[in-house]
């Protein structure tokens, strides 16, 4: 008996070992990464000062620390020393596959703050580096850091531009968003309890990936007691996304306020979810996070939608002046924000029935919009929101499962924009053809996407040709 309990003893601590080098960070190390999600908030002289005797795993929790206290208020102090001691980190410490996998992973955030301030090229070359090195790495070392970078590299690979896409593999940089997706996936299941696996999955979810409403509610439900502020923004973006209605406002509503206070990106999203509910205190929702934000992420987005709320408030006055500040920003690091400058300068003559059931719409509550847009008259509205209407419309009846009544509105939108070259046309015939195939009617699929074709002659050309031939695949395909 002695004999069998020392083979099973020896045997538990050896699982026990194995399990503990899948990590390349040590317990401690791990807890202390976790902390950095729940507590993102930085103490600043501990971040910013590099100490000469640090250990491999210190000075990379260090290096993290500062990555993720930039994600809270964007402190240009915090990228400029993460950028220059990275440099460090790549001499300071002997090679090895520990080393290079943290490395890696640094590198692949170096590139995603170059990204966000702009600096493309720069992002490029981080990135590059990062995949050379990882394809010299054992796989074996480390599987689960491996794995997550895998599956990273394989996401964000797949996303380079098609006519770069050649010169790409020459360098070995192919990617499989799929696989990519599936790899993170089993990642994230595997590592339940860990911030950084939820988020990165979570994120590449977001970013380019299809979610859906199901999807997100399981991720809500799986992180309830454990979801740091970072995470829960992560995961409030994609109940936006997917427009998730009450359910959507019921997690946001759920969140501990402290919450909010340690990552004030959270107060943007809440305050998106209170604005499409025609909510009252929306204004003050987003005046709040304009207020606890230091960076430039959504800052244009948000003042937009400050001047919606007046507009449907009728307070030009107090819509013109955010309108006059939004025309000044310079500075606009986000789709988002990019879109806003754009889209104001139109505000003042947008019918305000018409933006309210926009908002209604973007927030998931579909008969509220479906009931206000009944109540406008079509033949009143000028002939450039007469599209928008009927899009508007069809979009709706889409998600109501009235899918006859909804090529009805996409074929008034495709007659009325036969020379507008706003993106509304081809995308409406895009949304029709996906009804049809629905309908296993391939004769008016291909029907709708000629009509978008034709249609496709100015905003988000590119985009919408890449829509249409990735379309016209799948037909193939099914067929």
């Amino acid at each position: 008996m002695k004999h069998i309990l020392t083979i099973l003893f020896t045997s538990l601590f050896a699982v026990s070992t194995f399990a503990q080098q899948e990590h390349f960070l040590s317990i401690e190390g791990q807890n202390e990464l976790q902390q950095t999600y729940h507590t993102p908030e930085a103490d600043i002289l501990s971040l910013i000062s590099a100490r000469s005797e640090a250990s491999l795993q210190d000075e990379y929790l260090r290096l993290y620390g500062l990555f993720i206290a930039y994600q809270v208020n964007e402190r240009e102090l915090f990228a400029n020393t993460f950028h220059k001691d990275i440099d460090q980190f790549e001499v300071q410490f002997d090679v090895s596959d520990r080393q290079q996998l943290m490395l890696v992973t640094l590198l692949i955030q170096q590139s995603l703050l170059h990204w966000n301030s702009g600096s493309n090229t720069d992002g490029a070359r981080s990135f590059y580096k990062a995949h050379r090195l990882f394809r010299r790495i054992n796989a074996e070392s480390y599987p689960n850091e491996y794995q997550k970078l895998q599956a990273i590299f394989n996401v964000f690979l797949s996303q380079i531009p098609v006519n770069y896409q050649f010169w790409a593999s020459l360098f070995g940089l192919e990617g499989d968003l799929n696989k990519g997706l599936s790899e993170m996936k089993q990642y994230a299941q595997t590592n339940i309890n860990n911030q950084e696996a939820q988020v990165l999955y979570s994120y590449c979810l977001l970013k380019f990936g299809n979610a859906r409403k199901k999807e997100t509610i399981l991720l809500i439900q799986q992180s309830q007691n454990n979801a740091s502020p970072i995470l829960n923004f992560v995961l409030a973006s994609l109940a936006v996304k997917n427009r998730m209605g009450q359910d959507g406002l019921d997690f946001m509503e759920s969140i501990e306020a402290k919450q909010f206070d340690s990552f004030p990106l959270l107060q943007y999203q809440h305050a998106r979810v209170k604005l499409n509910q025609l909510d009252t205190n929306s204004y003050n929702a987003l005046q709040s996070f304009l207020s606890n934000y230091s960076g430039n992420s959504f800052k244009t987005d948000a003042m937009m939608r400050q001047a919606w709320y007046f507009h449907i408030q009728h307070d030009n006055q107090k819509r013109d002046s955010l309108i006059q500040i939004i025309h000044q920003q310079t500075k606009l690091p986000t789709t988002n924000d990019r879109q806003a400058a754009k889209e104001v300068a139109q505000l003042k003559s947008v019918p305000v029935d018409l933006l309210k059931a926009r908002l209604l719409y973007d927030g998931g509550f579909y008969n509220g919009a479906h009931q206000l847009l009944s109540t406008i008259d079509p033949n009143e509205l000028e002939s450039f929101y007469l599209a928008e209407f009927f899009y508007r419309l069809a979009k709706i009846d889409v998600e109501l499962n009235k899918h006859l009544e909804a090529i009805q509105s996409f074929d008034k939108v495709i007659e009325v924009t036969q020379n507008d070259t706003r993106y509304i046309g081809p995308y409406a015939a895009i949304e029709a053809a996906k009804i049809m195939l629905s309908q296993n009617n391939m004769h008016r699929c291909r029907f709708y996407l000629e009509q978008a074709s034709q249609l496709n002659t100015g905003e988000y050309a590119i985009d919408i040709k890449r829509k249409i031939t990735a379309f016209n695949s799948k037909i193939d395909s099914a067929q």
